[in-house]
């Protein structure tokens, strides 16, 4: 089987995917963007992508969370990987040297706290990976940490410049066919309202509530038709095929929400 991830060698995409499943994945192909890892399932359905949809300190990745809801994608499987960055450099650099980093949007954000405590400005590049390209005399980068074993012209100045410790990503392993599964532990439902009405929120988070049905992911997006509209994302604990889910999707329906059923799994976390 083939494995689609946000590329190149060495991203945290790519260590995800040689964490899942490496007894079924014969050939991993790297994507240039999150985008193209998405396209790629629907081009070739009978192979499977990884992408990224929640980090621990930054929240929700929109684009994944945005195509779920506008691609013929299911989610069949999910990954958590510990995240940790380092700050490399040109070998013999020293930190007061440096000015500026370079990394990824995320990447920075994550380490924000590092940077602003010593005051490096700092710009955008197209992967972690890539960004170590583009150190020199005064520019550092941002990468995942251990990568001056792969790469002889730099060194790790500092690594665990993350802002918090305990720092995951959650990652979501997506299909263009729906896979049947004897019995899931987790179900994740897009919950969408015909109106904009007071208490939508409240009322689904009340029915599930009302059937003791414990939700580890909430999530909005704007439905991009009007200011103000959102989809919901809920991830349950629980399979879809429940009695209890099915009365809550029931309930929900009769309350003027569409639900659809993004994925149904079972979670085994490695």
């Amino acid at each position: 089987m083939k494995l689609y991830y946000l590329g190149p060698l060495g991203t945290f995409s790519h260590m995800a995917a040689l964490k899942y499943k490496p007894d079924e994945i014969n050939e991993y192909i790297p994507k240039s963007n999150l985008y193209e890892v998405v396209k790629a399932i629907e081009a070739d359905p009978q192979n499977i992508a990884i992408a990224p949809i929640e980090n621990s300190i930054e929240g929700t990745i929109n684009i994944i969370a945005d195509s779920l809801t506008e691609q013929k994608i299911h989610v069949i499987d999910e990954l958590h990987l510990d995240i940790s960055f380092s700050l490399y450099v040109q070998k013999g650099v020293k930190l007061e040297d440096i000015k500026e980093v370079v990394s990824i949007a995320p990447a920075i954000n994550q380490t924000s706290k590092f940077i602003k405590n010593h005051n490096f400005a700092y710009r955008y590049s197209d992967s972690t990976v890539q960004s170590l390209d583009e150190i020199d005399a005064h520019t550092g980068a941002i990468a995942p940490i251990g990568l001056e074993k792969s790469n002889d012209d730099v060194e790790a100045l500092h690594e665990h410049i993350e802002d918090y410790p305990h720092n995951t990503t959650r990652f979501l392993i997506l299909s263009a066919e729906e896979k049947h599964v004897e019995k899931a532990t987790d179900s994740i439902l897009l919950i969408t309202p015909d109106q904009d009405k007071p208490g939508l929120l409240a009322s689904i988070l009340n029915t599930f509530a009302l059937f003791n049905i414990n939700l580890s992911w909430i999530e909005s997006r704007p439905l991009k038709t009007q200011l103000g509209m959102y989809h919901f994302f809920v991830q349950a604990d629980c399979s879809a095929e429940d009695i209890e889910m099915k009365k809550v999707i029931t309930i929900l329906k009769t309350l003027d929400f569409n639900v659809k059923v993004l994925g149904n799994f079972d979670k085994r976390i490695t």
